[in-house]
Order: C-alpha cells, then sequence, then structure tokens
C-alpha cells in the first residue's frame, strides 16, 4: 500500500510509516510534504526517515476508496476525516527511536553500567533517585550518548539546545555533561511542581520532597515543557508525551524495584 502525507511535522508521519522501512518524501510545488513507504518512480524524491519541523498540533487521517492514507495537518473539509495523533511542541513532536537523525547504536550489555559513577554523582548534586534517572535515559537514548532526535534533542538525556545552554552544558556529547545538565533540569522541575521542600541543614541544601503524582508532572514537563504541564493541570493531551511518561514510570518503577525499592530522596 502506498500511504503519503500532506504535513509539515513530518516526524509524526515517521511514527506511522517507519515499521514498514525506508520513507521517501518530496516536496510539492504548492509546498506540500509528500511520504511513501513503496519505493516511488518520477523525479524528486529522497530517500530516509523523514526530520521534524519542530511543531507540534492536530492531525487528521482518512483513507480513500482506493486504499492511500492520507494525513494532514490542516483543519480538513470533507468526509471521513478523524483526528489520527496529537503531537505537543519540542521534544514531544516526535518519539525517540525510528526517527532519530542519528539512533542509538551502543547495544553492548556494558553501556547499561557505563554511567553508574556519574548517576551516583548527580543522585549527590541534585537529588534526583538514581532509578528515576536511569529510566529516563533509557527512554530518551538508550544508554547510547551520540542520539540526536529529529527534533534535535542530544545525548544520553536528550537535551534540547535551550535546556542544555541553560542548565550550563557546553558539550551535549559529554556523557557527564549531559547527565548533570539533566539531572539540573529535573531538579528545577521539581522544586516547581512538587508540594514541599525537605529544608537542609547547614551545608545541605533544601531539596524537594516528591508524590508520584508529582514525577509524573515532572516527566510530562521534561518532556512536553512546564508551561504545558501547568495549562492542562498534568500530562498533556499530546498522544507522544503520554507514551513517554508511561514507560519512564514503568522502567522507573523496575529500576527502583532492582535496587530494593530504596529512594534517595523522601516521598510522601
Amino acid at each position: 500500500m502506498r500511504r503519503t502525507a500532506a504535513l509539515a511535522f513530518a516526524s509524526v508521519t515517521a511514527l506511522s510509516l517507519g515499521a514498514a522501512g525506508q520513507v521517501w518524501n518530496r516536496t510539492a510545488a504548492d509546498g506540500t510534504v509528500e511520504f511513501t513507504n513503496r519505493r516511488p518512480a518520477g523525479r524528486g524524491w529522497r530517500g530516509g526517515q523523514a526530520s521534524s519541523g519542530g511543531g507540534g498540533g492536530t492531525f487528521w487521517s482518512r483513507e480513500r476508496a482506493d486504499g492511500v492514507i492520507e494525513f494532514t495537518n490542516q483543519a480538513p473539509i470533507g468526509a471521513r476525516w478523524k483526528v489520527w495523533l496529537k503531537a505537543g511542541p519540542g521534544k514531544a513532536a516526535a518519539l525517540r527511536g525510528s526517527t532519530d537523525l542519528v539512533p542509538a547504536r551502543d547495544t553492548s550489555p556494558e553501556r547499561l553500567s557505563r554511567y553508574d559513577p556519574d548517576i551516583r554523582d548527580q543522585q549527590a548534586f541534585f537529588g534526583i533517585p538514581e532509578a528515576l534517572m536511569r529510566a529516563v535515559m533509557k527512554t530518551e537514548s538508550d544508554f547510547d550518548p551520540r542520539v540526536v532526535s529529529s527534533v534535535g534533542a542530544k545525548g544520553l538525556m536528550q537535551l534540547m539546545p535551550d535546556t542544555a545552554r541553560l542548565m550550563g552544558v557546553t558539550d551535549v556529547f559529554d556523557p557527564r555533561q549531559n547527565i548533570m545538565g539533566g539531572a539540573r533540569y529535573l531538579q528545577v522541575l521539581a522544586r516547581r511542581f512538587c508540594g514541599k521542600s525537605d529544608a537542609g541543614g547547614g551545608a545541605t541544601p533544601e531539596r524537594p520532597v516528591c508524590s508520584l503524582e508529582d514525577k509524573v508532572k515532572i516527566i510530562a514537563a521534561y518532556h512536553a515543557g512546564p508551561g504545558a504541564v501547568e495549562k492542562y493541570g498534568g500530562i498533556p493531551p499530546y498522544e507522544t508525551t503520554r507514551a513517554y511518561v508511561t514507560a519512564v514510570m514503568r522502567r522507573y518503577e523496575q529500576y527502583r524495584q532492582a535496587a530494593g525499592g530504596a529512594e534517595a530522596v523522601a516521598d510522601r
């Protein structure tokens, strides 16, 4: 089956087509971007995975009588259109995986423990539980520091350029810098969304005390941005973010149980 799409945000298209193999695309004279997962005839087609335009929004789909599946990010006119997917801004515009510009290639078992010293250090500096850091890292990059997503997020913790700069990261591909930058950002989000703080004494800084609900908001904000979480009072209605939060929290519980259920920071 040939599938075409009139989409400005190609990364979302690749979510549905990536499993079929290689994707070809071309831009028509009117600016419409077409995609197909069947080797096309004619000029102007380019092979490879689609990239993202970096925005978010609602996407509609319909199946024509000839079997072609159409997608659009413009509010459609006509019958049989239905909402296919809601994607958010920034990182929420794409899923990590088949749409990555530089996908995870390190499959060695050693990668899973290679960054243990840095993960322990960030906990001492920023108070993010090791299990939560591992869950985020696994979901974001599968512990491969060279990953680059279709929206430009980079490294182990998939930092967006502005976030990396604000967190003091000068080399996003340096594993330690990326881990520390991601942990620092999670701490910023924790202070924003957690209900109260655990007062530190002496040289010990004040650290948030987070409930499970608070942690869900933190993870959602790490993916879709804190503004979206505050706007919707929780996980934003983006399928990409909902899938991300589900994956991180499932892995968080697995890592937490593997470590004996202990947390370095208190939970309410």
